[in-house]
């Protein structure tokens, strides 16, 4: 989540190994009691390890512009022009698209992260404490 723009990065592996990167446009993170606030923008794209890319949820991007709960065009447009910043970087591989972090492994033993039990999110709701397989109780 680079600070005050409207996307972050994600780097996603699979059996330990780098298997590209994940960027969701998105508003620009606030830091609020629970953590950081964001508000998803809908429109997001996918890249490969070999910098290759492709756009996720364009029909739900373009179906949702307008609707007054959503994105007007305005906002629609500065979505377009923060993706096209994206992309420009990951063609040109600039960081975080230069391969920074691929070779992230944790430490053994490092406890997983979970939110404390009394953490509760805007509007009073609280976080999903994750399925029952995951070993906490349903809520």
């Amino acid at each position: 989540m680079p600070p005050a723009a409207a996307h972050s990065v994600w780097w996603f592996f699979q059996a330990g190994t780098f298997a590209g990167w994940y960027v969701n446009l998105e508003t620009p993170y606030t830091r609020g009691p629970a953590g950081v606030d964001t508000n998803d923008q809908l429109l997001d794209i996918v890249v490969t390890p070999q910098r290759r890319w492709e756009w996720k949820d364009t029909d739900e991007f373009e179906a949702r512009i307008g609707h007054p709960l959503y994105l007007d065009q305005a906002t629609a447009a500065a979505v377009r022009a923060e993706a096209d910043r994206v992309i420009t970087r990951i063609e040109a591989g600039d960081f975080p698209f230069d391969g920074t972090h691929t070779d992230f492994r944790p430490e053994e033993g490092w406890p997983a992260l979970r939110l404390s039990a009394d953490a509760v999110m805007p509007g009073g709701h609280r976080p999903w404490p994750g399925p029952p397989s995951a070993g906490l109780s349903e809520k």
